[in-house]
């Protein structure tokens, strides 16, 4: 969950301040406007925290199982 929480608020920061920041360097005379886009990036952020908590959860339970097979309980 901490892994997932912290993925979340980075990508918030990288996606809303720095890529604006650099946004207005590259593109100093205005660029284009992208305000209807911002609900894609807060889908994008959400998912890159989701796939993050997906991958700790999978890791733990990989090395719960310690690599023997998964045997079926009669």
């Amino acid at each position: 969950m901490k892994a997932s929480l912290i993925t979340i608020v980075l990508f918030y920061i990288i996606v809303f301040v720095i890529g604006v920041t650099l946004q207005d360097i590259i593109f100093p005379w205005g660029g284009v406007a992208e305000t209807h886009l911002k609900p894609i990036y807060m889908g994008l952020i959400v998912l890159s925290g989701l796939i993050v908590g997906c991958t700790v959860y999978l890791a733990d339970e990989l090395k719960g199982n310690k690599g023997g097979s998964v045997k079926a309980e009669e």
